[in-house]
């Protein structure tokens, strides 16, 4: 219902604005360009056999035909499910069973959609079809699953309604300030919720502009960013790190971009201080497949007077914090961050059981420990999961990895919780070097001591070639985790 009045309205006030620019193929749509064509999905999927209730699944990277699909079935009344295609074929296997779409599409040459039972992206383009009458959509009809990145090992499909999308369009636009006349590139895939749902859907309910840049390279997105005079930018950290690593980076080539976003991990202090150093104003975003994802807001001088902070709660959405009681923490104390509105997913598909452990009277328990400031600014600590008991002290290992990112020769850092006969527990910190065989593990420790209480520093040190990693890009301390139990 919603989302099916955003492109139909511009069409009609605004139809010559350009609403998608491929960089890729060079073509761009207006909004009237972009209503004829999802009419035209719509009508062809029907001719499929797609229905209300229905899944669709896409197995591409990010083009123009994900958002014809996704608004074509916003029009019938069916669900998109976009894929991701880093995942292994037997991890694409169990997401295919769970949501089992009436039809997939895949673009064509694209590493391991041989696998899927599916047809060319590109076939819609040649299937004519007569115009049927479209549903009267409810605002609660599914729109879109993401599934999770699985860095708990089992991956759940994130429901997300015409209201929901709605919901964080507008907490989003309302919140962060967006105009009709923000230009803004997608960087991230739009198989998760940061590459649909950030930036893009909301731009698209306002009315402003898309760019779809192809696959990411520092080089040529500063390209893109310069070139297609782009005004909001969202990346996360290692691509943000990537940027400003590119030849020819300055201040002076992205000037006309007023609002950078980090969000999709914790960003280090260090690359903050970098691009502020540029005079390039980035904040710290925080949001999460289930709810939006967009949860918080923050002013760049309020994102540089309290490092760390992600903001306060946007428009419509209610925050609380709590202990292992249940019970409100007090200013200052960390506990489990839980959000409600309207933007809040309607459950896991096909999980009622894992839906009713996360979501009660409509509080989503997030799993990530945060505190809230005197003057209700909001901090995230970390997960709950990975937090651990040293001496009777909780230690967060987000606070400890912050502070060994700042040591010059430390790429990344992962810090998990191992057991000790004295202790209990106490840290050990994974550890990439930007200079192999250069480790010295005494002047790190000093480093830290600087910064950190004794019983906060990790005790051991490994260093390794890389981290393990999901296909979303998080690091899985589950598996390091793991190794430290085997």
């Amino acid at each position: 219902m919603y989302v099916n009045r955003w492109i139909e309205t511009h069409a009609h006030i605004r139809p010559n604005k350009v609403a998608l620019i491929d960089r890729v193929s060079g073509v761009s749509f207006t909004y009237q360009d972009l209503q004829r064509a999802s009419h035209l999905q719509a009508y062809r999927l029907a001719s499929l056999g797609v229905k209300e209730g229905d899944r669709v699944a896409v197995y591409s990277q990010n083009r123009p035909e994900i958002l014809e699909l996704f608004l074509a079935c916003g029009l019938l009344g069916a669900c998109l499910v976009p894929l991701n295609w880093r995942l292994t074929p037997q991890e694409l296997e169990k997401i295919v069973a769970d949501c089992q779409p009436k039809i997939t599409f895949v673009e064509p040459g694209l590493a391991g959609g041989e696998t899927l039972e599916a047809q060319s992206i590109f076939s819609l383009q040649t299937l004519s079809a007569d115009p049927v009458e479209l549903p009267r959509v409810s605002p609660d009809a599914a729109l879109a699953i993401f599934y999770t990145g699985g860095t708990t090992g089992v991956p759940k499909g994130a429901v997300l309604t015409h209201r929901s999308m709605q919901a964080n369009a507008w907490n989003t636009i309302g919140g962060w300030g967006l105009s009709p006349d923000d230009i803004a590139p997608v960087f991230t895939p739009m198989f998760h919720t940061g590459g649909l749902n950030v930036c893009a859907t909301p731009l698209l309910c306002l009315g402003g502009t898309l760019v779809l840049p192809g696959n990411f390279d520092p080089v040529k997105s500063l390209e893109v960013i310069e070139q297609e005079r782009c005004t909001f930018v969202f990346l996360v950290p290692t691509m943000y790190e990537m940027l400003r690593q590119a030849p020819g980076f300055s201040r002076s080539r992205v000037a006309l971009v007023r609002k950078w976003i980090s969000g999709g991990a914790p960003c280090p202090k260090t690359l903050f201080e970098a691009y502020w150093n540029e005079g390039i104003p980035l904040i710290q975003g925080y949001g999460l497949t289930e709810a939006g994802p967009n949860t918080f807001g923050v002013s760049f001088e309020d994102a540089q007077k309290r490092s760390g902070t992600v903001g306060v709660p946007l428009p419509g959405i209610e925050v609380k914090l709590t202990g292992e009681d249940g019970k409100e923490v007090a200013v200052g104390v960390a506990g489990e961050l839980h959000v409600r509105g309207e933007h809040v997913m309607s459950g896991y598909w096909n999980k009622p059981n894992e839906t009713a452990q996360v979501v009660q009277d409509g509080w989503l328990a997030t799993g990530d420990l945060a505190y809230r400031d005197a003057d209700g600014f909001y901090y995230i600590c970390g997960r709950r999961k990975e937090m651990f008991i040293s001496g009777g002290e909780n230690v967060f290992p987000a606070e400890i990895e912050e502070v060994i990112l700042t040591h010059p020769n430390i790429a990344e850092v992962a810090v998990v919780g191992v057991p000790h006969p004295k202790w209990g527990e106490v840290g050990r910190a994974y550890l990439v070097l930007k200079q192999a065989g250069e480790h010295d593990e005494v002047q790190l420790v000093e480093h830290i001591q600087k910064t950190l209480a004794k019983y906060k520093i990790p005790k051991e040190y490994v260093v390794m070639d890389s981290l393990p990693k999901s296909a979303a890009g998080k690091v899985l301390k589950r598996m390091l985790m793991e190794s430290v139990r085997a």
